[in-house]
């Protein structure tokens, strides 16, 4: 019940409206829709957040869990065989599994559409190769300067056309590897707006990419918010 209390609850349900979506500029809406998710905790079902139980960034982020733990390993392999040194993380969200590889030498650059979020993270993690900024992905056209692209579970939330704006630009700089999540079992995919959730296939209509260079399968666990998911992978794609 405390969530119908929260404003940001109640902002994000009004402004992920097909209808209410045509009226607010795609930029602004990005920015107040990942806003109010993150103040309303949304990712969480609204629940009191807990730094030992949940992450910011939904429950497939919580560190130390079967599928987080396992994408670690399975990237740092990847890292490791294709000379990866320069990673780009975005959305970052709080960095709960993913500030592991912080410990290692890597350059890491997370960004963020939530200024909140990236305070946290400039506060609890930055150093000489550990960088935030507040941008909006989508946004973003030069993604030369990085060897890894990393946006995991990122476009189950956007619009197709961001999504294929998105990859357009990635295809188009000199960034070695680009990643996200694909889900191939799905036949058909559906339009969304900002902030809603459904899964994608880019093997399918409208994306129509190629078959991924390597993919990583993410494990089920229970924090994993689809219990029956069998079929959800990182794709990983090489320029």
């Amino acid at each position: 019940m405390k969530k119908y209390f929260n404003k940001h609850y109640w902002l994000r349900k009004i402004l992920v409206n097909k209808f209410t979506s045509k009226f607010i500029n795609q930029n602004l809406t990005n920015k107040l829709v990942f806003n109010s998710i993150y103040k309303s905790n949304y990712w969480n079902k609204s629940k009191e957040f807990d730094s030992n139980i949940q992450s910011l960034s939904g429950p497939g982020s919580i560190p130390n869990s079967i599928q987080t733990n396992h994408l670690l390993k399975e990237l740092e392999n990847f890292f490791r065989n294709n000379n990866i040194m320069k990673i780009l993380d975005a959305p970052c969200g709080d960095c709960a599994w993913i500030s592991k590889f912080f410990e290692s030498d890597i350059n890491y650059t997370g960004i963020d559409i939530v200024e909140d979020l990236i305070k946290q993270n400039k506060l609890k993690y930055e150093k000489n190769n550990i960088k935030f900024y507040c941008r909006d992905i989508s946004q973003i056209d030069q993604f030369d300067n990085y060897d890894f692209v990393l946006m995991r579970d990122f476009f189950i939330h956007l619009p197709t056309e961001t999504i294929k704006k998105i990859l357009t630009n990635l295809k188009n700089s000199k960034c070695k590897y680009f990643a996200f999540n694909n889900y191939e079992g799905l036949d058909l995919n559906k339009d969304i707006p900002t902030g809603q959730h459904r899964k994608i296939n880019v093997l399918k209509k409208p994306f129509n990419l190629n078959e991924p260079y390597h993919k990583i399968v993410e494990l089920k666990n229970y924090n994993f918010p689809d219990k029956d998911l069998n079929d959800n992978f990182l794709y990983i794609y090489k320029n």
